[in-house]
């Protein structure tokens, strides 16, 4: 349960059944996130990529938890009232504020999701340690009811904070990247009678003290004897970097660019090699670049 966008759903919700494929019951606890909450009697929850998903064998819809890095409640209505839009959703503000704990708030939507017509209640918590939490409760309109409102406002009361607990693989990572430069390299070519084609890919990443920069180009040509056409592009970005842990304890590396823009990256290492996201960055020392 990652923190990334407001909404980061790319996850496919099936609003009259959940088709419970999840087991995990009681209390959830993410100790390097610093988050703890309790699912609700009769409902069970499993993690999906950057969201924590809720569902019940005789219910219909289904509950979403997402982490954000807001700190301010204002900050927080501002998003809301600029509505939840995502691939296949699009939720707007259909009733007031209300005030959810002591450091919450909440309120109805209503829109669709993946084509069918839909309403929910979200409860957005303040985390004064950092990550705090979104509470999505939400089903088709034919079986809403302030059932789901109760839901959302039972789980956001169940929520407690911790200072977050920093995995010992952290400071490992922090300390073998430092002065790193990861390079990226993927290229393709093929030619055969009259024709030709090809592409290439690279990235660089330097890190140096608490900085980085960012280098990525690519190009790609195709000739076939009777036209010919070809691309190319690069981009030069730099900013703050860290080592940071997913919720599950992943180490990741995260980008925050000057321009507000941040990039995580899981990080792993396997038979001497360095691995982002799952792909095979060569990492150097003997670069010269950090001054």
């Amino acid at each position: 349960m990652e923190r990334q966008r407001f909404l980061p759903l790319s996850i496919c919700i099936i609003l009259g059944s959940y088709g419970l494929f999840a087991q995990q019951t009681g209390v959830v606890d993410y100790p390097t996130l610093g988050i703890r909450f309790t699912i609700p009697d009769g409902w069970k929850g499993a993690e999906s990529g950057e969201v924590f998903l809720m569902g019940s064998d005789t219910q219909p819809g289904l509950v979403i938890l997402m982490t954000h890095q807001e700190s301010q409640i204002q900050n927080l209505k501002l998003q809301a009232e600029a509505g939840l839009v995502d691939e296949g959703i699009n939720l707007q503000k259909s009733g007031d504020f209300e005030k959810v704990g002591s450091e919450g708030i909440g309120a109805e939507f209503s829109g669709n999701i993946q084509g069918t017509q839909a309403k929910a209640y979200i409860a957005a918590v303040v985390n004064p340690f950092g990550t705090g939490v979104t509470v999505v409760s939400a089903t088709d309109v034919p079986n809403y009811s302030s059932l789901y409102k109760q839901l959302a406002k039972e789980i956001a009361g169940s929520l407690q904070f911790s200072q977050p607990k920093e995995p010992p693989v952290t400071e490992e990572w922090r300390q073998t990247l430092q002065g790193a430069k990861l390079t990226y390299l993927n290229s393709y070519s093929s030619s055969g009678y009259d024709s030709y084609g090809g592409y290439s890919d690279h990235e660089e990443i330097l890190l140096c003290g608490n900085r980085f920069t960012f280098y990525k180009s690519s190009s790609m040509s195709i000739d076939t004897g009777g036209a010919y056409a070809s691309s190319a592009g690069n981009s030069n970005n730099a900013g703050n970097w860290t080592v940071a842990t997913s919720g599950a304890g992943v180490p990741l590396l995260r980008l925050q660019y000057d321009n507000g823009k941040v990039s995580d990256f899981e990080l792993e290492y396997k038979e001497t090699k360095t691995y982002l996201n799952g792909y095979r960055y060569f990492r150097t020392y003997d670069h010269g670049e950090c001054r």
